[in-house]
């Protein structure tokens, strides 16, 4: 046993090290600071647990102060749990959680209820506890989900499983032999070694949770506009050629638009480029809201030019959906920082058909278009005209 309390400290002390270096560098700081809360607690109380002879049976005042510092520990993991996927955390409940279970040990004594009652009720509270602090891990939330998530949450269900199982094996016990009965050293080391794998089994989680995250985010922002927020050129690449197989098996339409900011650096010569750069971001914004946000891809493929692919339209919708916004932009004036600026857009539009580089295809088609509707004069919708594909020659 000695040498599994051993392993045990060691390896939180190394969890200590690296979740403190982490509440300071990482993105993820302030969860990051709950949990080496968490694990501070959990080694004090580990240290406090396993050092008393009279284990499980404290005396009142050394119970009530382990298992708060235990609550402290549950209650850190679901503060930063809840931190991290963005989500607030109640003080008040955050309090009551730490505190519950050493106020149930030291209420039973208090009452004057035997101590395999305090045990028993105890046990019970943290199991339900363990139950509530995996829920932040287990739950999909706002965020993309993360696999490692799975890792955590199913770490602290099992451990709270096991608290349960523990409470019904203590009831069999009393009720076979009639009494208390302190437990072997097995059990201890039992019990010692499910408290280290599942500690480890959820900081390890926590950390491969943070680094998924942040591999997650840089992925994100590798394929997004920073000005507008719009995915980039490679940004809609790669979500469009999901979309584009899809509508092939399925054999739906889809279209492609690109707009253009009619004389777009008169803008910026005008009213400056800090201006100009708000135009971009409002007209990004317009975009957006004019397709459909969940299942159409919309991107600023460069400069002032943005492209929209819309899936299950025909051309002939695709050009509808082309007039209606060109309408409404021109229709409406741009606020930009108290001054109204009249803004218009040319846009060519192109049906994306079964041509091996499907989208560059449909891209050229419609650039072709847009080029055409600058030439008339702006402000205007131009189509590509439906070719039938040449055969490629084997």
């Amino acid at each position: 046993m000695t040498t599994l309390l051993f392993a045990s400290s060691t390896a939180r002390a190394g969890f200590i090290l690296i979740f403190l270096i982490a509440s300071f560098k990482s993105e993820a700081r302030v969860a990051f600071g709950y949990w080496t809360v968490s694990i501070i607690s959990s080694a004090a109380a580990l240290l406090l647990i396993y050092s008393d002879s009279s284990y499980p049976y404290f005396a009142a005042g050394r119970g009530t102060v382990i298992y708060a510092i235990v609550g402290l520990s549950l209650s850190s993991i679901w503060a930063g749990g809840r931190t991290f996927f963005g989500l607030g955390v109640d003080k008040v409940r955050f309090a009551i959680m730490g505190l519950f279970p050493g106020l149930v040990y030291g209420g039973v004594h208090l009452f004057g209820m035997k101590p395999i009652a305090a045990v028993l009720l105890t046990i019970a509270t943290l199991s339900f506890l363990m139950a509530v602090a995996a829920r932040p891990f287990l739950a999909r939330n706002r965020r993309r989900y993360l696999p490692s998530q799975l890792l955590v949450g199913t770490a602290l269900v099992a451990y709270s499983v096991a608290l349960a199982l523990s409470v019904v094996l203590i009831i069999v016990r009393v009720r076979a032999f009639g009494a208390i009965t302190q437990p072997s050293m097995t059990e201890i080391a039992l019990s010692l070694f499910i408290d280290q794998l599942m500690g480890v089994l959820t900081y390890v989680g926590l950390i491969a949770m943070s680094l998924e995250d942040a591999q997650v985010r840089l992925k994100a922002i590798a394929l997004m506009d920073p000005l507008t927020g719009l995915a980039n050129r490679r940004g809609v690449q790669s979500r469009t050629a999901a979309l584009i197989m899809a509508c092939r098996c399925a054999k739906r339409p889809v279209a492609v638009l690109i707009v253009d900011l009619d004389h777009f650096k008169s803008i910026n010569d005008r009213y400056g480029h800090v201006s100009g750069d708000m135009v971009l971001k409002e007209f990004a914004d317009r975009l957006s809201s004019h397709c459909r946000r969940e299942q159409d891809v919309t991107g600023r493929w460069g400069g002032e030019e943005f492209l929209a692919v819309l899936r299950d339209t025909t051309l002939e919708q695709a050009i509808d959906i082309a007039e209606q916004l060109c309408r409404r932009v021109s229709e409406t004036q741009f606020d930009i920082g108290g001054q109204a600026i009249v803004v218009t857009v040319s846009i060519g539009v192109a049906a994306i058909d079964d041509h091996i580089s499907a989208l560059e295809h449909a891209v050229k088609k419609a650039d072709e278009a847009l080029y055409d509707a600058k030439r008339n004069g702006r402000n205007r919708v131009c189509s590509a005209i439906p070719q039938p594909l040449l055969a490629i020659a084997s």
